[in-house]
């Protein structure tokens, strides 16, 4: 008998192919943890631990998160720049 149901999934894999855990840059209180591609199962003990000890006393003790987090896909801050863009163009100052 064939099966009653077909599916096929995107894998949730970021850029760099790591996951993204971590607080969520600007949202006081958000945290995520996503992006483990095909290895989430895998991973979910150990991300569900390192999660629930950044969440509930500030930082991960059984995994350093630093390689996994979101902020590494924000753009840097413009430090020392006014005016504004258009696209790649400056358009000047914006009063």
């Amino acid at each position: 008998k064939p099966p009653s149901v077909v599916q096929a999934c995107m894998r949730p894999c970021p850029p760099d192919a790591l996951p993204m855990m971590g607080a969520v840059p600007g949202v006081r209180g958000a945290y995520m943890s996503c992006g483990h591609n095909c290895w989430g199962i895998l991973w979910a003990p150990v991300s569900g631990k390192a999660m629930s000890e950044l969440i509930l006393d500030g930082e991960a003790r059984c995994v350093d998160l630093r390689p996994f987090d979101p902020a590494r896909f924000m753009p840097a801050p413009a430090v020392g720049q006014r005016g504004r863009k258009r696209g790649e163009r400056p358009v000047g100052e914006q009063w």
